[in-house]
């Protein structure tokens, strides 16, 4: 008789040769030989996945756990194959199991937390989260998540306690500052939002995108001519795209200069004749 390492190394031989279902087969055999070896059990869940036999792979989980059953890697591996055939309640018992192995890590939580949300536990993933901030307060991926939920809920005024932490830890991250903006703006606090809003300015000096973000929200908050100076640098940093030329001019008429505002249009309409919006508002005319 053959040894397991012997069916083993044709399984590997088969893989490499894409035959996955003579490969399932050799893995089999080295496990029934060596029914405790995890390697070779491990094997034959790789090609079971690989097959898309999500079924047949879980008892073999059920095996590879019973032979280690504190490794929570294993778990969560088993975890991702329930999911994957639609146990939902299987998974989630299948996260508790793993927690009551390991309570003190908070990346079980977060995990479990992520599930709960993609299935609108909202809930359910707030507790699992703020489980795993306890454990690793100083993780900004478990702060993040827990802000995110909590402005889900329209917990503001506890989101924004979340985002003061990671502004703190984190002060030059851009969009941590622009997801706080949002949640002052919900609370009102319009004072603050200025002060996030042109410290990324400053952050991002040179960065389109951010300047546009910048410029619009200001000028959605009613400030003019604060949006007016930033409108204007995005025109210098790219005078050959059209669109800011427009965005200037339509600010530029609101603001009563309309020789300014036409000197916009023409340039948008002239850096991209075929769009009829920038024809359709080159109304001004230089006399008014």
């Amino acid at each position: 008789m053959e040894s397991p390492y012997f069916y083993n190394r044709k399984g590997h031989t088969a893989v490499a040769e894409g035959n996955l279902e003579k490969a399932l087969d050799f893995f089999k055999q080295a496990s029934r030989l060596d029914p405790d070896n995890i390697s070779y059990l491990d094997s034959i869940i790789w090609t079971l996945d690989k097959l898309g036999k999500d079924d047949q792979a879980l008892q073999y989980y059920g095996k590879l756990i019973s032979l280690q059953p504190r490794n929570t890697d294993f778990r969560l591996r088993k975890i991702d194959c329930l999911k994957k055939i639609g146990m939902l309640n299987a998974a989630l018992d299948a996260y508790n199991e793993a927690i009551d192995v390991d309570p003190y890590d908070p990346e079980l939580y977060w995990k479990k937390a992520d599930f709960l949300r993609d299935h609108e536990n909202i809930e359910g993933a707030l507790s699992s989260c703020s489980e795993a901030v306890r454990l690793n307060p100083e993780n900004p991926i478990y702060r993040q998540g827990r802000a995110e939920i909590l402005a889900d809920i329209e917990r503001f005024e506890t989101a924004l306690s979340d985002y003061d932490y990671l502004v703190e830890h984190n002060p030059t991250s851009p969009e941590i500052r622009y997801e706080r903006v949002k949640i002052l703006e919900k609370l009102g606090l319009l004072d603050r939002s200025l002060q996030d809003m042109e410290t990324i300015s400053r952050l991002r000096p040179n960065d389109q995108t951010w300047l546009q973000i910048v410029a619009e929200f200001l000028e959605e908050s009613g400030l003019p001519k604060k949006a007016l100076g930033y409108y204007s640098r995005l025109v210098e940093l790219n005078p050959t795209k059209a669109e800011f030329h427009f965005f200037r001019a339509n600010l530029l008429e609101g603001l009563g200069r309309n020789r300014e505002a036409m000197a916009d249009f023409q340039k948008a309409t002239e850096l991209d004749p075929s769009n009829r919006l920038y024809r359709n508002d080159s109304r001004l005319s230089p006399t008014e």
